[in-house]
């Protein structure tokens, strides 16, 4: 319960910083990269903040019942045109697209749908505890011993086990290059990682 509660406060910390970016969101529209139909509490404002809202996931059941529009596609290969959306947002996707070349390609999709700005979430590497097994240094193992460790999770990825690639603030810069990179969560040793962009002349 306590574990839940710290969880749903630090993704709050997150909206309340999106929703201080996009500012007066009445009239623009949202793209919601790797969400899922099942948002509520903390995300429920993304559903009726936006004139128009589109969530993107690779897995069908993810997306049944979502708000506004849903498409099945990889956040690599976008199904949309250059700048179809105002702002686009995803929050602890990235580091599960695959490795660096995958990342780098997730990244330049998001850039080029986005025409506003965009807001990229995703756990910080260097904190040491791996927020998704809850095991200490686990995202510094090799991918093959990801998935033989992730069994051993304190989490429900035991039933699924699977590897990842978390990111640092380095690898967000490169990735993101003219977006501002800020640390969220916990502190002395920031849990969460955001890379947020707003385009000058909005």
């Amino acid at each position: 319960m306590v574990l839940r509660g710290m969880h749903v406060k630090m993704r709050l910390e997150k909206v309340r910083l999106f929703f201080f970016l996009v500012g007066d969101s009445s009239a623009d529209s949202l793209l919601d990269v790797g969400g899922t139909s099942g948002y509520g509490g903390e995300f429920q404002d993304f559903n009726t903040r936006f004139r128009f809202k589109c969530t993107v996931n690779l897995e069908a059941h993810r997306l049944k019942g979502a708000a506004g529009c849903a498409v099945i596609a990889n956040g690599c290969q976008l199904p949309f045109q250059d700048a179809s959306f105002d702002w686009v947002f995803s929050n602890a996707v990235i580091e599960h697209v695959g490795g660096w070349e995958q990342q780098l390609q997730f990244a330049a999709e998001i850039r080029r749908v986005a025409r506003k700005g965009y807001f990229i979430g995703t756990p910080n590497r260097y904190f040491p505890i791996d927020p998704h097994t809850l095991l200490p240094f686990f995202q510094f193992l090799p991918p093959n011993y990801q998935v033989s460790v992730s069994r051993y999770a304190l989490t429900g990825m035991r039933r699924e086990p699977q590897s990842m690639d978390l990111l640092g603030k380095a690898h967000l810069r490169r990735l993101f290059p003219a977006a501002t990179i800020v640390g969220l969560g916990l502190p002395v040793i920031k849990n969460n990682l955001v890379a947020y962009f707003r385009t000058a002349n909005v």
